[in-house]
């Protein structure tokens, strides 16, 4: 769910609030309400990483973040006048007041950032209200240019939406009229900034592929394989129509593509972790798997290659998942606690040399360490982290003994009577010396 930061002066908040309490936005809203304009700076530091958008009430605020958070990340939008709303806010105006003429109207909100509206194409120029020329947009430069005009007898009244700047404009004795959003101009803005954010996402979404692989016997029969790519290809369908997900099959000799898009990469590891164990669950023959996920479709096939490749290394009915800059390998993805882990480490692959242990199992046990120094490290759960036997897995803890990275704990006791598991920890500060 998009989450949205409202800002805004307390007397502006009440509209809004009834706006999204009278309209479904299909969104989680956060408010916060300034008082002086430097308030948004403590107001954006806290809601930076957790909104998605943030929607000023007007444009002060808006004009505050653009100029003095220069780098903002999160987008940004107000409740926003179009030029037939000026045009109505003017002839509403004019109706109500005919003796005083707009070219006597300072209209404080039409500023060179909002273009001012668009409305010098409507009006002639010896018609047109004051607009304020300045790029520097704050309560005090409004005040003094306001005032400006005022003492040099040029306006007559102030068309103002600076909610918090009225009881200035009281002290200094300037006419204004306070003019504020209607509902379905605050609905409008909304859900603009709301659309805006989910096409910059959906543009910006990251392409998942998934390969599935038949590792075929050699002896396997044409009728076999046939077989076997069938049972693949309508499970797939199913599993599509089940999940209610939405991607497309491609078919080779020997594999299966998948691609959809995926707005929500946090989730991409569950879901593929659910996915394969879907495929473990109907599958009575073998299969590989490997998962590549980025905005860039090329590099998304790139990587599920590579997962691929590390999911035939790894040799059982599993897969991996290769993802981020620089890429990193998650998996196996049948596991309970999901490892994640890289190739691009000198010192690992130094190590896995030296002492004669597979460069791909050294890595997945950084990877462990790196996730949980307190992990507990026994052969039945390094057999299932590197799919080895149990005879390799004490041989691999019997080198990481030798090494000094790990160090005997006290014997766990099994449910049932028979020997106790030997089980080791990780020696955390030879780890992270030697590997990290």
């Amino acid at each position: 769910m998009i989450s949205v930061a409202i800002i805004s002066p307390e007397k502006s908040l009440e509209p809004i609030n009834h706006v999204i309490e009278t309209h479904d936005f299909g969104c989680e809203f956060h408010k916060y309400i300034y008082r002086e304009l430097p308030d948004i700076d403590t107001i954006y530091e806290e809601c930076k990483d957790s909104c998605d958008v943030i929607f000023f009430s007007g444009e002060l605020g808006y004009h505050y973040i653009r100029n003095h958070i220069p780098d903002v990340r999160t987008p940004c939008a107000f409740t926003a006048y179009g030029p037939k709303n000026i045009l109505s806010i003017l002839l509403n105006f004019h109706m109500e007041h005919p003796d005083i003429p707009i070219n006597r109207v300072f209209v404080d909100f039409l500023t060179p950032r909002n273009g001012y509206m668009d409305i010098e194409r409507y009006i002639e120029p010896k018609y047109m209200p004051y607009m304020y020329k300045s790029t520097v947009y704050d309560y005090k430069h409004i005040t003094a240019y306001t005032r400006k005009l005022w003492n040099a007898g040029k306006i007559d009244i102030v068309i103002t939406r600076s909610i918090n700047n009225l009881h200035v404009l009281d002290e200094l004795h300037i006419p204004y009229q306070a003019v504020f959003p209607t509902e379905f101009m605050i609905q409008e803005s909304m859900e603009a900034a709301i659309n805006q954010l989910l096409l910059q996402k959906a543009a910006e979404a990251d392409c998942l592929i998934v390969i599935v692989r038949l590792p075929f016997e050699s002896n396997a029969t044409a009728e076999d394989r046939e077989y076997q790519q069938a049972s693949v290809y309508k499970l797939l369908v199913d599993f599509r129509r089940k999940q209610t997900m939405s991607f497309s099959i491609k078919t080779g000799f020997d594999r299966f593509e998948l691609e959809l898009k995926s707005l929500d990469r946090s989730a991409a590891a569950a879901r593929l972790q659910f996915f394969v164990h879907y495929l473990q669950k109907h599958l009575s023959f073998p299969f590989r798997f490997g998962a590549g996920l980025h905005h860039s479709a090329d590099l998304s096939h790139l990587y599920a290659e590579t997962a691929l490749q590390e999911s035939l290394r790894y040799g059982g009915n599993d897969g991996f998942l290769v993802n981020g800059e620089p890429p990193s390998f998650t998996g196996p993805l049948s596991a309970a606690q999901l490892v994640k882990f890289s190739y691009s480490n000198d010192r690992v692959a130094a190590f896995a040399r030296r002492n004669g242990i597979s460069e791909s199992n050294v890595v997945k046990l950084v990877g462990l360490f790196v996730m949980d120094e307190r992990a507990e490290l026994t052969a039945v759960s390094i057999g299932e982290l590197l799919n080895v036997t149990p005879r390799s897995a004490n041989r691999i803890l019997q080198q990481l003994l030798e090494t000094n990275m790990i160090y005997e704990a006290p014997p766990t006791t099994p449910l049932k009577k028979g020997r106790p598991v030997r089980s080791y920890r990780f020696s955390s500060q030879q780890c992270r010396a030697e590997l990290l």
